[in-house]
């Protein structure tokens, strides 16, 4: 704290407002010529600082712009401040006094921050749209009504579910079996027949090599090129035949023993069966007091030749090598027949099939029949009803 009376302070101010007007000029050369930039300097006038001059009898203070960086001037303004107010002792203290600028240093460098990296943060890729999830529909199982698959039954010629009172029941396709009105086999009775005279069958065999099946249901000779027969100037080629015993036909009410049955088709798909009684007996025929016997029976060739190649195994083709057969040996010298429209007698049961019956059986020995009957000893499908189809006989 610094205290001044007024005398001395009175002195000091004098001597500043004589010391102003010199500094103002030297200030003044001190200015840069017209053009440059610097700083404006404050004219201070000596009535302003003489407080003798004031008619009050107080210094008013301009309210000019302060010199750039000068205490002194700042004590002057002060001192003035502190006389104005009023008498006895002036306290200075140096909160009355401006803050000083600090004048820049020379050779400190500005303060430089440290940089601060700022991690860029990656890019966030755009999410793909969200794929659609399938839609699940849940069914409980037991609202599906799963079809029974029901296993195909073989048709057999025995009684029971696959026999042939079944054949309609086994498949869509065997309708004919049980629905038909033009079925095979039937009973031919010698006194309802229309007698007339019927076109000869011409036969056109050969022999061929051998091969043979047993199909599960009978023993099925395999046809060959070459083999045909024309009726009513229609050819037929012959596909092949297999044997039934007893014979599906019956004469008068009577099966023979055994029969065989030689299947033939056209290319138009049209069928022909040449059915051919075997008997080791004359007493087939004994109800129409009629014979054909002029030898006692005896072997045939051609059916031994067949039993003795019969395969082991169902359903398998044999060739016996260099076993050649001639289809002639199975038909009677006498060729009269009879003849009707029928059907296929296994399953489908297809009608429109013309059967040929000859009347005539071929002879073969009771020993073969037997052979035979170790194979299959009863297949055959019951008679049909005849209806009012027509069964013609040659005369």
């Amino acid at each position: 704290m610094i205290y001044i009376s007024k005398a001395q302070l009175f002195l000091s101010v004098s001597l500043m407002a004589a010391a102003i007007p010199a500094i103002a000029a030297e200030n003044k050369s001190k200015e840069p010529p017209v053009g440059s930039a610097a700083p404006t300097a404050m004219t201070v006038s000596p009535a302003a600082v003489n407080p003798v001059a004031s008619p009050a009898g107080k210094v008013a203070a301009s309210a000019t712009t302060k010199l750039n960086n000068n205490p002194d001037q700042d004590m002057t303004e002060v001192l003035i401040r502190k006389i104005n107010k009023g008498s006895g002792d002036i306290v200075l203290r140096s909160s009355d006094l401006p803050p000083p600028f600090p004048a820049p240093k020379a050779d400190v460098k500005p303060e430089v921050k440290p940089e601060v990296k700022v991690e860029k943060k990656a890019e966030a890729k755009p999410k793909d749209p969200p794929k659609a999830e399938p839609i699940l529909i849940t069914v409980k199982e037991e609202l599906i009504a799963t079809p029974m698959i029901i296993p195909e039954i073989p048709w057999t010629y025995a009684d029971g579910p696959a026999g042939p009172e079944n054949w309609v029941n086994l498949k869509k396709e065997n309708q004919l079996c049980g629905k038909g009105k033009m079925q095979s086999p039937i009973n031919i009775n010698f006194d309802n027949t229309v007698k007339g005279s019927l076109s000869p069958i011409v036969f056109e065999y050969r022999p061929f090599f051998l091969s043979l099946m047993d199909n599960g249901r009978t023993v099925e000779v395999i046809g060959a090129e070459g083999n045909n027969i024309t009726l009513n100037e229609k050819q037929y080629r012959l596909v092949g035949f297999d044997f039934h015993k007893p014979s599906e036909a019956a004469f008068n009410g009577e099966r023979a023993e055994m029969s065989v049955q030689l299947v033939h088709q056209h290319f138009d798909g049209s069928k022909v069966i040449v059915e051919v009684m075997l008997s080791s007996s004359p007493k087939l025929f004994e109800a129409a007091k009629r014979s054909w016997w002029d030898s006692t029976p005896k072997e045939n060739g051609l059916f031994q030749v067949i039993l003795n190649n019969v395969p082991l195994v169902k359903n398998q083709v044999a060739s016996p090598r260099d076993v050649a057969i001639n289809p002639q040996q199975l038909l009677p010298e006498d060729r009269t027949y009879f003849t009707y429209m029928g059907s296929l007698t296994e399953p489908p049961c297809t009608e429109g099939v013309a059967w040929i019956v000859m009347k005539t059986p071929v002879l073969v020995s009771a020993q073969q029949v037997h052979s035979f009957g170790q194979i299959y000893n009863n297949n055959v499908r019951p008679l049909q009803i005849k209806g009012d189809r027509i069964i013609k006989e040659a005369r």
